[in-house]
C-alpha cells in the first residue's frame, strides 16, 4: 500500500508541474502532477503569483487518492498525473 509520510512539495514552474513522494514499502515512488489539473481541480488561472502550493495542499486528499490510484495501474518509479487521472 502507498504511503504520503513527507508532505513536502514543490513547484517547478518550468516544466509546469507539482513534484511530490510516496511511498510503497522502501520504494520512493516519484509523482509528477500537471498544473493545468490543478487549475481545474481548484478553480485557478494561471499566472506568474498562482498560489499552486496552497491549492494542492486544499486538495491533497483529492490528489493523493488520484496518484494512488494511478499508481496501481502503472507501478512505476515515476508517474504524471494529468486530470484525466481525477
Amino acid at each position: 500500500m502507498i504511503g504520503f509520510p513527507n508532505s513536502m512539495r514543490s513547484f517547478d514552474e518550468d516544466a509546469g508541474t507539482i513534484r511530490f513522494s510516496g511511498y510503497d514499502g522502501v520504494m520512493e515512488i516519484r509523482f509528477l502532477l500537471e498544473a493545468p489539473a490543478l487549475e481545474r481541480l481548484a478553480g485557478l488561472t494561471r499566472s506568474p503569483d498562482t498560489a499552486y502550493l496552497d491549492a494542492f495542499d486544499r486538495y491533497r486528499k483529492q490528489i493523493e487518492t488520484a496518484a494512488i490510484r494511478s499508481y496501481g495501474k502503472k507501478r512505476a518509479s515515476l508517474v504524471r498525473l494529468s486530470f484525466a487521472d481525477f
